[in-house]
């Protein structure tokens, strides 16, 4: 049997509606003669009537179709699942210019926040739109600058290995660093991708440190307190619907505040920006 995630669509025999078939493994392609066919009984249940389908799943020419017993003469085509979607990730090349692309979506962003934003509520949803918007332009070039650090510069990609929590007892054989020079900035990436939230400030703040020597988080508490508590807002917005842990609507989200806290991500961009181009 081959493990994985399939799926098709199938027929019910008894109310004819299509209804969805999902399955953890299929039958395995005969390795003999071209052409013939391994097969597997299931019984799985209509998602309509409630009724148990017999059914046949047949692998043949490299792929599997699903019959039911009771009409053996119409065949549903099941899929596999592969979940490739992302692949495309990691082809990616950096960002040749991610603060371009930053002030670039910023100066879109404050278009928005006046024409759109709600001038007499901090508690506007659309207010709370943007307050996300925002977080996305900041998490994205921070992404992009330091992915492209990593790219360009092999000490950079060496310090944060030896920093990061997920990557500095990771293990891997000769045999594969020598058969990938750039595994290990490979691997980085990935994580970086995949796995890294560009909205935790002080955990990118201790990275750029450890690459860089850059502080990326303000020496003024005041900044600073403005800057990290604003990611608790984020969170609020987005996994609360505005609402904190006590069930309390935000207000504080009014334009004046929205506007402060772009100047002060522009700000953090800023240094960041020049203490990267300073670097070349």
């Amino acid at each position: 049997m081959l493990s994985g995630e399939f799926h098709a669509v199938v027929r019910c025999p008894s109310c004819r509606s299509n209804t969805d078939v999902w399955l953890e493994e299929v039958p395995e392609q005969d390795d003999g003669l071209l052409g013939d066919i391994t097969t597997q009984d299931i019984v799985e249940e209509c998602e309509f009537c409630g009724c148990e389908m017999d059914l046949v799943i047949a692998a043949c020419g490299g792929g599997w179709t699903a019959f039911a017993t009771e009409g053996p003469d119409e065949a549903f085509e099941v899929e596999n699942l592969d979940f490739a979607y992302d692949d495309w990730l990691g082809e990616l090349q950096p960002e040749p210019q991610p603060s371009a692309i930053f002030y670039q979506a910023i100066y879109d962003w404050t278009g928005l926040l006046y024409s759109i934003g709600d001038r007499n509520s901090g508690a506007a949803g659309v207010n709370r739109m943007l307050l996300v918007q925002l977080f996305s332009i900041v998490e994205a070039y921070l992404s992009d600058a330091i992915i492209k650090l990593t790219f360009d510069d092999p000490n950079v990609t060496q310090a944060i290995v030896k920093w990061h929590p997920d990557l500095k007892d990771e293990r891997v054989s000769l045999q594969k660093v020598a058969s990938e020079p750039t595994l290990v900035r490979d691997m980085l990436v990935s994580q970086l991708r995949m796995k890294t939230q560009f909205h935790r400030l002080e955990f990118l703040h201790g990275m750029l440190r450890a690459a860089i020597g850059h502080h990326l988080l303000p020496g003024d508490k005041a900044e600073r307190d403005l800057l990290l508590q604003s990611v608790r807002y984020r969170h609020y917005c987005v996994h609360r619907n505005g609402r904190d842990t006590d069930g309390n609507i935000l207000t504080v989200l009014t334009l004046e505040y929205l506007n402060e806290l772009a100047a002060r991500f522009k700000a953090l961009v800023g240094q960041l920006a020049t203490v990267i181009s300073d670097r070349r």
